[in-house]
């Protein structure tokens, strides 16, 4: 393997690939990007850092946290898709690097280096750290609190008791009191519960005056005290502002509500989550099933080099996240994306056991080192045909979705020479080459679909081009004047650069349309036929703005001289 001391550089450069190359590139995408965008813009303009509003109104899905990273970002790149997200991209490179420092500390360099490479290049460390969204600091905050529990609990990775100073308590406290305020509650919950059941589990065996102990040690009201006084004062100062009304509508719909029910049809199976993490853990689920086994085998067996605490951290970090949120009614991918750190380091953990011929979840065969051989020919395998059906889906998708770019199905060949790589090398006998194909092939597939990709097919929404370049060069006085029926599309909010009011009846249309000097109507394609009979003389379908979904936009405004223009916005 490489020197140790450049392991933390190949992380840096693999994260800052993926997560860096062509940011502002893709429009913002889904509802998520441009509402959290549009907000933070409002909050810029108006100089109120604390009442976060979307479009006029008050807005209660989110605490301020991503707000405040998005107007740090306007600054830093400007009122653009790339300082919307520099923030998010620049937490989730600093994550994949406190992941390889916690692997390297709790089981050795090689494994740290796997861990942050893996957490680095994986499919939905892509997605969500380039994303202008709370997710990469809610990631940030929760990993730096178990990194400072790793850090400032030496004496516990040696078979003593675990037992944190004042001060680590009240950095944990911090890290999930500023978690609190990327995503609410669960920022210190979810951590707390992690680090609670590793301590106790560690103290199973001793009765439960030792799992008192083991709780006094780890300093809670301490700890709690530190998140209170980081979180708290925005939370008063928010709920003071509105009447409490911020806290009500965050705590009650989008924390209860969503935990207890289905929103926004959002629901799923248990199976939900590891086909989930399967997906967003690519390429390196190649060896979920193995790594697994790997841990439970520790676990299970008479380890006495010292990696059966750390494993045992590991285990319980991913599962807390994992069971929570299959407890919940409302299931998104990205809910568990907290638990990808320990995932990442257990995946270190076992290929860097194959890489030692030391792997336990093998040790009852009667040939370890073939056993273990095999399976790793089996995640080969499994990446070559995972690279053959991108090289045949992805063109598919785009000959459906965005015609003219079936060239991108190229990039599926990546992953299919890491595995031909990866094959061949293990038949060499260099492993270390296998895992680095693997690892190369992985940063350039992940990083080229973020970046090229998720570029070109952004194209076809044309929300962007179309309205940035309508008021091209106008003062506000000369904008745009834009309104939505039945719904408003947050994308709009953000290109368009001003409130776009909701009508709600074919009455409502008729009025904008004939009160306002430069007047446009945004109407989903389904909801089109409901406005026709309402459009006054003069006016008509000047533009339909297609989207990556079934439907298009339909733009409403004051026809040209010449009669109809029907443009299409590629």
């Amino acid at each position: 393997m490489a020197p140790t001391r450049l392991h933390g550089l190949f992380v840096a450069i693999a994260a800052g690939f993926v997560l860096l190359t062509n940011l502002g590139g893709p429009t913002l995408w889904d509802d998520d990007e441009p509402k959290n965008s549009a907000c933070s813009i409002a909050m810029l303009d108006s100089g109120d850092w604390v009442v976060p509003t979307f479009n006029g109104r008050l807005r209660i899905e989110k605490p301020p946290l991503v707000n405040w990273l998005q107007i740090a970002g306007a600054w830093a790149c400007g009122r653009n898709e790339a300082g919307m997200r520099i923030g998010s991209a620049l937490l989730t490179l600093a994550t994949c690097l406190i992941t390889w420092r916690i692997g390297g500390l709790l089981l050795g360099p090689t494994a740290g280096l796997l861990g942050g490479l893996s957490m680095a290049t994986c499919v939905w460390t892509a997605v969500a750290g380039r994303a202008a969204t709370p997710d990469a600091g809610l990631l940030f905050c929760t990993t730096l609190s178990i990194w400072l529990f790793v850090r400032g609990t030496p004496a516990g990775w040696r078979g003593e008791s675990f037992a944190i100073s004042p001060l680590t308590a009240c950095g944990i406290g911090a890290a999930c009191g500023a978690a609190m305020l990327a995503k609410g509650p669960v920022g210190l919950v979810l951590p707390l519960a992690a680090i609670s059941g590793f301590a106790l589990w560690t103290e199973a065996a001793a009765g439960w005056r030792s799992w008192l102990t083991a709780i006094v040690r780890l300093r809670l009201p301490l700890l709690l005290a530190a998140a209170v006084v980081v979180a708290l004062p925005w939370h008063a100062w928010v709920a003071w502002r509105t009447d409490g009304e911020w806290l009500r509508g965050f705590l009650l719909v989008h924390n209860i509500g969503r935990f207890s029910g289905t929103m926004e049809g959002h629901s799923g199976s248990p199976l939900y989550y590891p086909a989930m993490i399967a997906i967003g853990f690519f390429p390196w689920s190649i060896v979920l099933l193995a790594m697994l086994a790997h841990a439970v085998a520790v676990l299970r067996g008479p380890v006495t080099d010292g990696t059966r605490r750390p494993i045992q951290l590991l285990v319980v970090w991913a599962a807390v996240w994992i069971g929570a949120f299959s407890c919940s009614g409302t299931k998104l991918p990205g809910y568990v994306w907290p638990a990808y750190p320990a995932l990442a380091i257990l995946c270190g953990a076992f290929l860097d056991g194959w890489l030692r011929k030391d792997t336990a979840c093998v040790s009852w065969c009667r040939d370890p080192d073939r056993a273990l051989g095999l399976v790793m020919r089996v995640a080969w395998t499994v990446l070559a045909v995972a690279g053959l059906a991108v090289a045949v889906g992805l063109p598919v998708a785009a000959r459906l979705r965005a015609p003219g770019e079936e060239w991108l199905g190229l990039f599926g060949l990546i992953p299919l020479a890491g595995a031909v790589s990866a094959w061949r090398s293990q038949t060499s006998g260099m492993p270390a080459r296998s895992l680095a194909a693997v690892a190369v092939s992985a940063c350039l597939f992940v990083g080229l679909l973020a970046s090229v990709a998720a570029d070109r097919f952004s194209r076809v929404q044309g929300m962007r081009s179309f309205t940035t370049g309508l008021d091209a060069g106008m003062d506000n006085a000369e904008r745009s004047n834009w309104a939505c029926y039945w719904n408003v599309p947050p994308s709009l909010v953000f290109y368009a650069r001003s409130s776009v009011a909701k009508l709600d009846t074919p009455e409502d249309v008729a009025r904008h349309l004939g009160s306002h000097p430069r007047p446009r109507l945004l109407v989903d394609s389904r909801h089109e036929p409901q406005v026709t009979d309402a459009i006054p003389p003069g006016c008509g379908v000047i533009a339909r703005i297609p989207t990556l979904a079934d439907h298009h936009y339909v733009v409403i405004g004051p026809l040209p001289a010449e009669g109809v223009a029907l443009v299409r916005d590629d």
